[in-house]
C-alpha cells in the first residue's frame, strides 16, 4: 500500500480537525494547518511535480530544514509514487553533492536560504533539473512552490504502488563513514507506523511535540503514526530547551522524543516555579544509551513516565522499545517490536546464551532492502536474512535487549574488551559532570588506553586528578580511564548523537 494512503484514510476517519502546529521562537511565527489543508496542499504539488516529469519510480531529493512544508512535500512525492530523497540541510556543500551524484534526483526542494548552497552542489553533482523553492520569495533561477501550487486542482489520485516499491532513500549520517542511502519500502514504513501505534496508543487527545528533524527516520514515523492515531503534532524548527519547556504548558503536550543530550538541556533549564510540565504522560529516548540516573532526574523532575529504545535507520527505524505495559528494568532498551526477532550473535555469525555480548542482529519486516548502489556494503549487512547491525549488546532472559556500545567503540586494552558506555556512566553521576565521552587512544604497551572526554556543567571547574579519583574504586582498574581531556561542548550530529569518530580524530 502507497504510503501516502495513511493521510488519505485519516480524513475518511477523524474528518477535519488541527493535524499539525509549527511555531518558531526565534522569529515569533506561528502557523495552524487541519489535516484538510495539508492533503489539498500535497494535491495541488503533487500535480505540479507530475507536470514537471517527476514520475512514479523518480528521486525527489528534499533539502529542508522543520516546517510544514516538510510534510506537504513529501505526501505529494508519495503520491505519485515517487521517492523521497530527504538530505539534511546541515550538511556541507560538498557532502550534498555527494548525495546528489549518488541519488541522482529528478528534482530538488529546496528553502530560500539554502538555494545558493543547493545550487552549487546541485552543479558539482553535474545535475541539471528543476530546483524548486518553498516560500513566497522569488529567487532568480529557482522555481516557486507557491506558483507551483497556485496551477494546480485539488484533487489527485493517489498513484498505486507495490509493497516493495521504495517510499524512501534516507542516507545515513555518515557517523561511521561516507554516507550510505538506505532504501526504505512502502511495507517497511507501514509496518513501523501501524506497530508504533499498537505500542504507544494514541487517540485525538494526543498531542506530541516533535524537535528532531522531520527528514530523519524518527520525523518520519512521528508523522505517519499520527495519521493513524488522529493525534495532533506541534513542530518546532529545532530544539530550543526554553521553548521546548514553555511549548510543553502552551499546548498541554503529552508526549515528548529526544536524545539524551536534549534531556540534559532540558534539566539544566527547567525551573518549577516557571515551567509546567504536568501535561507529560511519555518521553520516549532513543539515538544513544542514556545514563540510569539521568532516567530517574527526568521522571522526579519533568513528571511523566520516560522509556527508552532502540533503533537504526536501516530498521526503518525501530528494533525495540520498553512497553507502558510492563514494569520498566533500566539501562534495557525493552522487547523487539511485534514480529520482528532480535538475536546476539558471535564473531562467526553464531547465537551466544542469553547474558553473553554479542553483536546485535535483526530480522523482520523493518528492515531495509539495502544500500541504495551499493550491492557489496548491502551483502555485508545483510546476511543469511539478518540485519548485521554493527552495535554490541545483550539479551536478559525476558528476552529484553541491553545496547553496550558500537562494535567500533569498543575498545581493547590488552586484550580485554572494554565498553565505553560503562564508564560514561560511572562518570556521569560526578556532579560537575554536563556531558562524557569514553575513546580508546593508542597505546605502545597495550594497544589502546582509555581516555575520556568531558564537558563541565556551567561554572563548574573540574581537573583531571579529579576526575580519576571519582572512578577509582568505581570501576576495575583497567577500565578506569588514565587520562581526561575537557571540552565547552561535545561533536554531534544534526540530531544530538555523540560523533565519536570526530572526536576520536581530535585525540589520535
Amino acid at each position: 500500500m502507497n504510503l501516502a494512503r495513511l493521510a488519505e484514510a485519516n480524513i475518511h476517519k477523524f474528518k477535519e480537525y488541527v493535524a499539525l502546529i509549527f511555531e518558531d521562537a526565534a522569529t515569533n511565527s506561528y502557523e495552524e494547518y487541519t489535516n484538510v489543508q495539508l492533503y489539498k496542499i500535497s494535491n495541488r504539488f503533487a500535480h505540479a511535480l507530475r507536470k514537471r516529469g517527476v514520475k512514479k519510480g523518480d528521486f525527489v531529493s528534499v533539502v529542508l530544514p522543520n516546517s510544514p512544508y516538510v510534510t506537504k512535500v513529501f505526501q505529494a512525492i508519495l503520491k505519485i509514487g515517487a521517492t523521497i530523497n530527504p538530505i539534511i540541510f546541515a550538511l556541507t556543500q560538498g557532502e550534498i553533492t555527494y548525495i546528489l551524484r549518488d541519488a541522482a534526483p529528478s528534482c530538488v526542494v529546496t528553502s530560500p536560504e539554502l538555494y545558493e548552497k543547493i545550487k552549487a552542489s546541485a552543479e558539482g553533482a553535474n545535475y541539471s533539473g528543476d530546483i524548486i523553492v518553498v516560500g513566497h520569495k522569488q529567487i532568480p533561477g529557482a522555481l516557486s512552490f507557491e506558483s507551483l501550487i497556485q496551477e494546480s486542482p485539488e484533487e489527485f489520485e493517489i498513484v498505486d504502488t507495490a509493497d516493495e516499491d521504495l517510499a524512501i532513500v534516507m542516507y545515513t549520517s555518515g557517523t561511521t563513514g561516507v554516507p550510505k542511502g538506505v532504501m526504505l519500502t512502502h511495507k517497511n514504513l507501514n509496518f513501523i507506523a501501524t506497530t508504533g501505534v499498537k505500542i504507544f496508543p494514541s487517540d485525538q487527545g494526543t498531542t506530541g511535540l516533535c524537535v528532531l528533524p522531520l527528514n530523519h527516520s524518527y520525523g518520519v514515523t512521528l508523522m505517519n503514526g499520527s495519521y493513524l492515531s488522529g493525534s495532533k503534532i506541534v513542530l518546532h524548527p529545532w530544539f530550543n530547551p526554553e521553548a521546548t519547556l514553555q511549548a510543553f504548558a502552551k499546548h498541554r503536550i503529552t508526549q515528548f522524543a529526544g536524545v539524551p543530550t536534549m534531556y540534559i538541556m532540558l534539566l539544566n533549564t527547567y525551573n518549577p516555579q516557571i515551567h509546567d510540565t504536568s501535561s507529560i504522560e511519555v518521553f520516549v529516548v532513543s539515538a544513544a544509551p542514556m545514563p540510569v540516573g539521568l532516567l530517574n532526574v527526568v521522571e522526579e523532575k519533568l513528571g511523566g513516565r520516560i522509556f527508552e529504545g532502540y533503533g537504526l535507520t536501516e530498521a526503518a527505524p525501530s528494533v525495540s522499545i520498553q512497553r507502558r505495559d510492563m514494569p520498566v528494568k533500566r539501562g534495557s532498551v525493552g522487547l523487539p517490536i511485534p514480529d520482528v526477532s532480535v538475536k546476539i550473535f558471535d564473531d562467526k555469525d553464531q547465537e551466544v546464551h542469553r547474558g553473553a555480548w554479542g553483536e546485535i542482529v535483526v530480522r523482520g519486516p523493518n528492515i531495509m532492502k539495502g544500500y541504495l548502489n551499493k550491492p557489496k556494503e548491502t551483502a555485508e549487512v545483510l546476511r543469511n536474512g539478518w540485519l548485521h547491525t554493527g552495535d554490541i549488546g545483550y539479551m536478559d532472559e525476558d528476552g529484553e535487549l541491553y545496547i553496550t556500545d558500537r562494535k567500533k567503540d569498543l575498545i581493547i586494552r590488552g586484550g580485554e574488551n572494554i565498553s565505553p558506555s560503562e564508564i560514561e556512566e560511572v562518570i556521569f553521576k560526578h556532579p560537575g559532570v554536563l556531558e562524557a565521552a569514553v575513546i580508546g587512544v593508542p597505546d605502545p604497551k597495550y594497544g589502546e588506553e582509555v581516555k575520556a572526554i568531558i564537558v563541565p556543567k556551567p561554572g563548574q571547574k573540574l581537573t583531571e586528578q579529579e576526575i580519576l579519583d571519582f572512578c577509582s574504586g568505581k570501576l576495575a582498574r583497567f577500565r578506569c580511564p588514565k587520562t581526561v581531556s575537557f571540552l565547552e561542548s561535545l561533536p554531534k550530529n544534526l540530531v544530538g548523537k555523540v560523533l565519536k569518530r570526530e572526536i576520536r580524530k581530535m585525540f589520535t
